[in-house]
């Protein structure tokens, strides 16, 4: 079988990891990759711009371009979508917030999206022949957060689910805050909307949680 032959960009501004991820790289079979690297916005905007790749390595956290046009990797990524939709990107990133990851899901759509703390050396493995073969690789935080249902046009999300599920086990709503990173106003709101939406008038958990288990939300 011949050797294919392909470009490989990492953007991490941690020279440690970024050689951890080359190294990685290469005990990859039937592939030899040409590696480059980026430590910052200004270093990755300009080997984007200079070098096609076949796949982007990238880092969420990293120093700002010295004109503040790019903020952080969430830009860079932006910015190589806008330029090309031929090269893969897989996010390697710390950041677990779930606005911004539903974010990046939709605006940049990643072929690869993975939690560090979630993944080992395998796992990285495998989620370069995925995005190879043409597939999406998500660690397991990832598609957590992004397993959102829509119900009646309205997006039940991991925080609703979240609700729910404390509720079944009992817990008040006043203590909710205690469990999920929201405040008790918060909590609130999101509970009237479940409320709202599976029909549920009684003021009690137990009738919310049984319609909720009825459509399998927990």
């Amino acid at each position: 079988m011949s050797i294919k032959r392909l470009n490989v960009l990492i953007i991490e501004d941690h020279k440690i990891i970024a050689r951890a991820y080359k190294n990685i790289l290469n005990e990859i079979e039937d592939y030899q990759f040409c590696i480059n690297f980026a430590e910052n916005c200004d270093e990755a905007v300009f080997q984007i711009s200079n070098n096609e790749n076949d796949i982007v390595i990238l880092d969420l956290q990293l120093p700002t371009s010295k004109d503040d046009k790019f903020l952080s990797g969430e830009d860079v990524g932006l910015f190589l979508r806008k330029k090309t939709s031929k090269t893969k990107i897989i996010i390697l990133t710390s950041i677990t917030n779930q606005i911004r990851v539903l974010n990046i899901v939709k605006e940049i759509n990643p072929e690869g999206y993975m939690i560090k703390s979630d993944i080992d050396v395998k796992d990285l493995k495998n989620s370069i022949h995925s995005v190879l073969q043409g597939k999406h690789f998500y660690s397991k935080t990832i598609k957590k957060i992004t397993e959102v249902i829509t119900y009646k046009g309205v997006t039940i999300d991991d925080f609703d689910r979240q609700i729910l599920y404390h509720l079944s086990m009992g817990e008040k709503t006043k203590d909710l805050y205690k469990y999920i990173p929201l405040s008790t106003r918060a909590i609130e709101v999101r509970k009237t909307k479940l409320k709202t939406l599976l029909d549920v008038n009684k003021d009690d958990n137990f009738n919310l949680v049984k319609e909720a288990k009825k459509l399998g939300f927990i």
